[in-house]
């Protein structure tokens, strides 16, 4: 094998494993894509109602406890639960408007 012949096989390698690379940090791109969407705060309370109501609850409690005005705990509290219930309404809403959708399509 002479040094043309090498030099060719060398690139021929070299743009293999570059294109590798870009391949894999496109799909390194798309899961971290992916992650991020689901760690939204909104995402995580149409997710997790229940949960996102505990946090609710105990960070009105928390501020309730600390303020000076003692309906600042049940308002922050109201609030967040009722942040948090519209959330996942309207997250079933969206999901029952695409079953609906594919209804009216057949």
């Amino acid at each position: 094998m002479n040094a043309a012949e090498k030099d060719f096989q060398l690139e021929q390698e070299r743009d293999h494993a570059l294109q590798d690379l870009h391949d894999t940090l496109a799909e390194v791109g798309a899961k971290l894509e992916t992650v991020e969407d689901n760690l939204r705060p909104v995402h995580l309370v149409e997710n997790h109602a229940i949960g996102a109501a505990i946090i609710a609850g105990a960070l009105g409690f928390i501020f309730g406890s600390t303020s000076k005005t003692p309906i600042a705990g049940a308002v922050i509290t109201a609030a967040l639960f009722g942040f948090a219930l519209s959330r996942r309404s309207a997250a079933d809403g969206d999901k029952a408007d695409v079953g609906t959708e594919s209804l009216d399509q057949r």
